[in-house]
Order: C-alpha cells, then sequence, then structure tokens
C-alpha cells in the first residue's frame, strides 16, 4: 500500500522541525532519504515530502513523490525528522542564564528565547499569563526567527496573589467582579490567546482568588470567545470548576468537546 498522501496529522498537528526557512510563497523543495516520524503513530523509512511555501503539502516514500517542476531537491538520507514539538506552558523572559528576574523582560531577551525554542524544534510556545507589557502582542504581531509566539497577556489572581516569585506583579489583582470582566474585556481587546487565572493560596501564604471572582472571569471570557485554563491546587476548586464545566457544557462528561475551560494544575 501506498503512504502517498496529500494531508495527514502529520500535517494538521504542527510543522516538520527540518523546515525552518520561510520560503518564497509558492516554492516547492523535495526532501527525501529521511526516517519521518509522522506523529500519527507511523514511520517511514526513506522518506519523501514535498515543502510548498512553508506547508507540507505531500508525503510518502523515495521514489513515490516526484520533484516538481522547478523545484529543488535535498538529500536527507541518515536523518529523522519528526513534528516539531509544542510547548503550552511557558514563563517568558524572566529567565537569562542563572538569573530568574524582571529585569530581563526585554525584546531581546525574548527574541532570543524563542529563536532557541526554534533551535531545539519547538514551533510555538503558549506563555501563560506572566506577560509584563505590549511586548508579546507585538512579537506575535511580527515574529522574530524562532517559535510562534501565543500569549495569555496578563492573567488574574488576588492583588499580589497570582504567579510567583518576581513574575507575582504580572497578573491582574482584582478585587470585584466589575473589575476582573473589565480586565477580560481588555484582553479581549488585545486578542490574547487565553486567559489564564491562579487559583492557589501558596500553603496559606496569599489569598486564594474567590469563586465569584473567577465565577465572573469564566463568565466574561466566554462571552467573548475566550478559552480559561486554571493554575488550581485544591480538591474543592478543581470539583467546583469542573462542575462549571460540565454545566456550561451541557454534557455528562468534563472533557465536553465544545466546552472552552481547562483545569490545569500546577
Amino acid at each position: 500500500m501506498s503512504h502517498l498522501k496529500s494531508s495527514s496529522s502529520f500535517f494538521v498537528a504542527a510543522a516538520v522541525a527540518v523546515v525552518t526557512m520561510i520560503a518564497p510563497a509558492g516554492a516547492q523543495t523535495l526532501f527525501e532519504g529521511a526516517r519521518l516520524i509522522t506523529g500519527d503513530g507511523g514511520v517511514i523509512e526513506s522518506s519523501a515530502f514535498i515543502v510548498t511555501g512553508n506547508q507540507v503539502s505531500q508525503v510518502g516514500h523515495k521514489g513515490e513523490v516526484r520533484l516538481p517542476s522547478g523545484g529543488t531537491r535535498v538529500d536527507l538520507t541518515g536523518k529523522t525528522v519528526m513534528p516539531a514539538l509544542i510547548d503550552a506552558h511557558v514563563h517568558m523572559g524572566y529567565r537569562k542564564g542563572v538569573d530568574f528576574s524582571q529585569t530581563n523582560y526585554t525584546r531581546e531577551n525574548l527574541s532570543d528565547i524563542l529563536d532557541r525554542f526554534g533551535y531545539y524544534g519547538v514551533a510555538a510556545i503558549l506563555e501563560a499569563g506572566t506577560a509584563r507589557s505590549d511586548l508579546p502582542y507585538e512579537l506575535r504581531a511580527n515574529p522574530p526567527p524562532g517559535a510562534l509566539y501565543l500569549t495569555a497577556g496578563r492573567g488574574f489572581g488576588m492583588p499580589n496573589a497570582g504567579p510567583g516569585g518576581p513574575m507575582r506583579d504580572s497578573a491582574y489583582g482584582v478585587t470585584t467582579e466589575e473589575e476582573a470582566r473589565a480586565d477580560v474585556r481588555e484582553l479581549a481587546g488585545k486578542k490574547a490567546n487565553i486567559v489564564k487565572i491562579w487559583v492557589d493560596d501558596r500553603g496559606g501564604t496569599v489569598e486564594k482568588l474567590h469563586p465569584n471572582l473567577y465565577r465572573a472571569i469564566i463568565d466574561e471570557a466566554h462571552k467573548n470567545n475566550m478559552r480559561v485554563f486554571a493554575h488550581v491546587m485544591k480538591l474543592d476548586a478543581r470539583l467546583e470548576m469542573a462542575r462549571r464545566a460540565m454545566t456550561r457544557a451541557g454534557r455528562s462528561q468534563i472533557a465536553a468537546p465544545r466546552e472552552r475551560f481547562t483545569v490545569k494544575c500546577g
């Protein structure tokens, strides 16, 4: 049976790590000879695949896929190609070398981190609610080389009680439902990719986000067609959020296909 396909989960999930350049629109390159890990449990030894522009357009065995007229051939014999990785929980910009501090949150450092992610085969990252400025939105709009930058912007907690360490003051510190809803609308206006909330008292050292506040945040996010994910440690909060997810989905399961809420522990 031929493995020749025009599309598969190999293309849908992520880009191919080996294809790191942005090719001119319409340019076609045939890569041959690599061991191809397709991402759906399959492996094609001595593979061949075509990249058109910056999209994989065809994949199969070497000898099955023809070089397009005017295309370029690249020999990858002895190499392994796999779908690129995605890191969905990153606190960008604070680390530089052995230092982890607010002063490192600069355009230069953010760009360098994205470039490093790309070098190691990470195609996209999600900044998990610890943005300190509009730099993430600017870098998302005008991406530097490296990984695709997605962001939750600023997350939500009680005042001075969201993320830990030097990231603590990056979150919105909310005390009223009206304030929380207004901040969600601000995120929606900036087209944040998701909304992050912290529901954690950090071992009794800070005030945990009140239920009426995270309910308002979730509700306002859904009104603006935004997903929400939570840093939540205690069982009571997890169960309450799960009940809300099931109620909203109208289903007897937490992982309802249309639900827009994710409980994330840790």
